[in-house]
């Protein structure tokens, strides 16, 4: 798995290291004339798509957002913070957007929350993100505080290929707690950190990514289908948003 591979070499300081860039399209379509559906519950509607991602809200709404996000990007925890009751309540619950979370892995740290994160499937996804984001900062100072030299001794290329690796990450920062409070039992927050199919999804994610968009940083955003240039923000988002609800 080459990507397991890059992301051991990057080690721990890549985790505190800024995530944005900028992005190179613009990002298209109106949804002006859309009158809104609120037949479902649609922040409840959650589904796993052909790319590997989560979506929110209605497959057929006529702006779909894609976020590329990494669980150790100060931004994306930024962008999580502030975008989520007004997405929800203005955009998603009226069936006018739907918003799908693909994982940009960038480094040892971001992978191991990335399983988890990914571990219950659609149900659960979107409260473990929101969840992983808020504890950012906490998870920053579990892991720098750890024994970084058994944390180097832990990740030998058989340890992350086996997942063994993400296991020592996991308890580091203290992550198998916190997703214990949130539905997944140690054992069961083991069996996906050690997931070889798991892995090999978000290694995909990533070749996608970069082969097929292009991403500057994280987070970059699609609307339907299409980079949106500029955007790192949910200010920036949401302006666009407006724009296209004109």
């Amino acid at each position: 798995m080459n990507m397991m591979w890059k992301a051991a070499g990057i080690g721990l300081a890549m985790v505190l290291t800024a995530c944005g860039g900028e992005t190179a399209a613009n990002g298209g379509g109106s949804a002006a004339n859309y009158e809104a559906d609120t037949s479902r519950n649609w922040v409840e509607v959650v589904t796993k798509t052909e790319d590997g991602g989560f979506r929110m809200g209605n497959p057929d709404a006529p702006i779909k957002i894609v976020e590329f996000a990494s669980l150790t990007c100060s931004h994306c925890a930024e962008f999580a913070e502030q975008s989520f009751t007004p997405l929800t309540e203005n955009y998603i619950s009226q069936g006018l957007a739907s918003f799908e979370v693909r994982n940009f892995i960038r480094d040892p740290l971001d992978l191991t929350a990335a399983l988890l994160a990914r571990c219950n499937g659609a149900e659960h996804f979107f409260p473990i993100n929101e969840r992983m984001f808020a504890n950012q900062a906490q998870m920053f100072e579990a892991i720098q505080a750890a024994d970084q030299t058994a944390l180097q001794a832990a990740s030998t290329p058989e340890a992350m290929q086996s997942g063994e690796a993400f296991v020592a990450y996991a308890q580091a920062a203290g992550l198998i707690d916190l997703v214990g409070g949130l539905g997944i039992p140690e054992t069961r927050a083991r069996q996906c950190l050690t997931d070889g199919a798991g892995l090999r999804e978000l290694e995909a994610i990533r070749n996608q990514a970069l082969s097929q968009y292009n991403i500057p940083g994280t987070p970059t955003f699609l609307i339907n289908g299409e980079v949106v240039a500029g955007v790192a923000n949910w200010a920036g988002l949401e302006a666009r948003l407006q724009e296209m609800a004109e």
